[in-house]
């Protein structure tokens, strides 16, 4: 599904086995009241960050859904020689906002997983530069003046992609219910599991895998 992840992820691709669950895995629907949308909701527990690097879970359905991409625009700005923040996890098709917000040039440069360059822009204090990325990938993204400015942008198709916080704890919210693979990231593991959304809240521990 994913070429590689670097600087504050982690990298993983064909090499990297994949190990799913010895035993029929689901996720625990709590005995709250039924949710009035029919929407799920996903509590999890993924490993705890190691350093920098945090889990990624990942949700991808086993019947096609529609689940449209955020509004919302991700920003990586630069400041004090530094990409902030140095990773940027985004949907396929979604458009990703770069900033400059100190008084120095700087260039966005990004590459693509086979090493190709995307685009390549100088940015002045105070400049925007807008990009929708329309492939699945991860991308390097370097500053040419400044070549210790260095962060990552992983795209997926996934529906539901989130960030674990730093003690492993993730939220899903608005989740269509359905049978969905899960992918848990971390460091250079990777694994997966087949788990049954339903609607309300569910809990999952991906801490054992």
């Amino acid at each position: 599904m994913l070429v590689m992840l670097s600087m504050a992820t982690a990298a993983c691709g064909p090499e990297v086995p994949v190990e799913p669950a010895t035993e029929a895995a689901s996720t625990t629907a709590a005995a709250a009241e039924p949710s009035d949308s029919g929407l799920a909701e996903l509590v999890g527990t993924a490993p705890p960050a190691n350093g920098a690097v945090v889990s990624i879970i990942l949700l991808d359905p086993h019947a096609e859904i529609e689940v449209p991409v955020p509004d919302e625009v991700p920003v990586m700005d630069q400041f004090g020689r530094t990409f902030n923040p140095l990773f940027l996890l985004v949907r396929r098709g979604q458009t990703v906002r770069f900033t400059n917000s100190e008084d120095d040039v700087h260039t966005v440069h990004v590459k693509d997983g086979a090493g190709e360059t995307l685009f390549n822009v100088a940015t002045l204090f105070g400049s925007t530069y807008e990009f929708t990325f329309e492939h699945e990938d991860s991308y390097d993204v370097v500053c040419n003046t400044h070549t210790e400015m260095q962060a990552n942008i992983l795209v997926v198709s996934s529906p539901y992609a989130v960030l674990a916080d730093s003690d492993g704890t993730f939220t899903v919210r608005d989740m269509l219910p359905g049978t969905y693979t899960v992918t848990m990231l971390n460091g250079e593991d990777r694994y997966e599991r087949e788990v049954e959304i339903v609607a309300g809240r569910n809990e999952i521990d991906l801490t054992g895998l």
